[in-house]
């Protein structure tokens, strides 16, 4: 279905309307509410870590995070980001684990999320980019400069110089992850959205082509992708895992 006039406008993310309405979200009490729901869930989830392989596990955190950015957006979602990471801190007794420069990472992801996904269809395509996105800025880049420099203020400069920002496993494990992640997310999202559509929370336009035609082949896609996440995670098991581990990538 094509959008005009109005839909349209709010579509474009380089437009100023769109903006506007991102930053309306954080005035609305209904987002508000929905957003504060959000954040409790995904201090809980933090809790839990699924194990899918050896060496490889997932968290439930990006899900939670992804299905509250297709209602509020990414503005609304760097507020999400940083009261969900420093109250879950406190709330998790990990504040001496606490450094506040952690809440930047989950600003981004949650800013991220939201910018694929607000007010745009669900496609298998953005799904795959939206978490490719979060894994390489948020994950591997990110992370990395973050526990390097909280090294260096906890712990002193040795140990800071001992961790490596370039690190080949880790590097390869989030590039194993990315397409089952995305096709969990794809699921979820799919899902969520003609429940969210009825509650009024989301527009199905924006988020969900809702075609015999495309839901048979987003079947489609979502099987292929399944196919590929298993192979990679085998492939990562059996061969990728030591075989970067012998190398040791690890730079600066």
């Amino acid at each position: 279905m094509e959008l005009t006039g109005k839909n349209e406008k709010y579509a474009k993310i380089f437009s100023k309307q769109y903006w506007r309405d991102a930053a309306a979200q954080t005035h609305d009490a209904k987002m508000i509410t929905l957003a504060a729901l959000i954040v409790a869930l995904r201090i809980v989830v933090k809790l839990f870590k699924i194990p899918i392989a050896a060496g490889l596990s997932i968290t439930l955190d990006a899900y939670v995070n992804s299905l509250g950015s297709i209602v509020y957006g990414p503005v609304m979602g760097l507020f999400v980001g940083l009261i969900s990471d420093s109250l879950g801190q406190v709330l998790t007794g990990k504040m001496h684990e606490f450094f506040p420069p952690y809440a930047i990472i989950e600003m981004t992801s949650s800013f991220i999320f939201g910018l694929f996904f607000w007010r745009r269809k669900i496609t298998i395509s953005r799904a795959l980019w939206a978490k490719f996105t979060v894994n390489l800025v948020c994950n591997i880049i990110m992370t990395s400069i973050v526990t390097k420099w909280m090294y260096a203020v906890f712990y002193g400069v040795e140990r800071a110089e001992a961790y490596n920002l370039i690190n080949g496993v880790r590097i390869v494990k989030n590039l194993v992850l990315f397409p089952l992640e995305a096709m969990i997310i794809l699921i979820v999202l799919s899902a969520a959205v003609p429940v969210l559509s009825h509650l009024g929370l989301v527009d199905r336009h924006f988020c969900f082509v809702d075609t015999p035609r495309s839901k048979k082949r987003t079947a489609i896609y979502i099987m292929l992708l399944s196919v590929f996440s298993v192979a990679l995670v085998v492939l990562y098991v059996l061969f990728l895992k030591d075989f970067v581990s012998d190398l040791g990538i690890k730079l600066l």
